[in-house]
């Protein structure tokens, strides 16, 4: 059973994953920047299909990996570029390998090697990448990939190989490319050089312009396993109990890099926090919510005042469902008595009006960049009008 009293749908592995704690898979190292990231967890099936496109010589010279944020796109991208350009004494026309040499089984590199080191420190002659680019005074990334280093890369793909390999472009967040750097990229995808690949990372396919979805293959990426998740953050030594390691995976919805962000702006201690709150509904703790609204609305809280806002707005969306799919709300555990009165006592197009409101209010609060303390006072009064 869920958070909320559902029966989760989940192999028995998944479930195995939080009774006590399981086991974390053999030699799974902390999570760092994909570049670095030399195994890619839950994607076992998008690799095997890019393997085979790889050794029959189909490759494609575009390619747009989609999928939620913090899945594992982009570390697949940096594993299908490395394994692109390994150097190899001997190469076929149609595969990578000679006919005498065995083929390996997947992507996997060892990080000591030679081409691994040099696509992670960006000192491949082969390969580029892009992504927005960060900015140390507001501890931000921009809101744009550059269309700038858009523009370089038909000329780089243009280039001869000094080895006659492959070369490879990445571009991150390509869902924030404006309409000018994406039109600087169809010559290049409408006249492909040989042997080049342009991989599109993008959280938002609808964002890209239809031209250059129609000349790239799409390939579709799920979101992690509940026990892929509880393999993730074991591993990074976070000393999280069964428990959390559940409501990490549920909060997340397949994410490990939301899962991450979560545990390190205390995510489960604000959700307690909102529940508990929640639990005196109709009659306000007035004092308690203007001391939570003026530290969110504090210098450096800005992270932490978006952990609320997303929480409050999955929290909504969730009893939403609870209420559509009729669940009784005696068999509801997290934290039962702050829910079952809203769930009992509001009617399903109550709580869907709710939901909307909360999304219009932190929509208002954020792009007109309002008092964040309003955020959060506005949001316990929306619940009550």
């Amino acid at each position: 059973m869920d958070l909320f009293g559902e029966e989760p749908k989940v192999e028995t592995e998944d479930a195995e994953a939080f009774s006590g704690l399981a086991e974390p898979e053999e030699n799974l190292p902390t999570l760092k920047h994909p570049r670095q990231m030399a195994f890619c967890l839950g994607h076992d099936d998008v690799e095997k299909h890019l393997f085979e496109l790889v050794e029959s010589g189909r490759m494609p010279h575009g390619l747009i990996f989609a999928g939620q944020k913090g899945i594992g796109k982009a570390t697949m991208a940096y594993r299908l570029a490395r394994y692109l350009l390994k150097e190899r004494p001997d190469e076929n026309q149609g595969g990578m390998f000679a006919d005498d040499a065995p083929l390996p089984a997947d992507f996997g590199m060892a990080p000591d090697e030679p081409t691994f080191r040099r696509v992670a420190s960006g000192g491949h002659p082969e390969f580029m990448n892009i992504e927005r680019a960060y900015d140390s005074s507001t501890n931000k990334y921009k809101d744009n990939v550059p269309v700038d280093e858009i523009r370089k890369v038909p000329g780089f793909l243009r280039m001869t190989s000094s080895n006659g390999g492959w070369r490879v472009v990445i571009i991150d967040d390509a869902d924030t490319m404006n309409r000018n750097a994406q039109n600087a990229l169809l010559k290049v995808l409408e006249e492909p050089p040989k042997k080049t690949v342009l991989i599109l990372v993008t959280h938002r396919l609808g964002a890209l312009i239809p031209t250059i979805r129609s000349r790239t293959q799409l390939i579709h990426f799920q979101p992690l396993k509940e026990h892929n998740l509880a393999s993730l953050l074991q591993e990074q030594n976070y000393g999280l109990h069964a428990e959390d390691l559940k409501t990490l995976a549920q909060l997340s919805e397949g994410s490990i890099g939301k899962a991450v962000e979560y545990v390190e702006h205390n995510a489960l201690e604000t959700l307690s926090e909102i529940l508990e709150l929640l639990s005196k509904h109709p009659k306000w703790d007035w004092p308690s919510i203007h001391a939570i609204a003026d530290n969110l609305a504090g210098r450096g809280q800005d992270q932490n005042y978006k952990t609320f806002t997303d929480l409050f707005k999955w929290l909504f969306a969730r009893l939403c469902v609870i209420k559509a799919r009729n669940i009784n709300a005696d068999q509801l555990i997290l934290n039962s008595e702050a829910i079952k009165g809203l769930v009992t006592n509001s009617s399903l197009e109550q709580l869907l009006e709710i939901c909307e409101n909360l999304h219009k209010h932190f929509d208002k609060v954020k792009y007109a960049n309002l008092d964040k303390r309003q955020g959060v006072l506005g949001a316990f009064s929306l619940i009550s009008a």
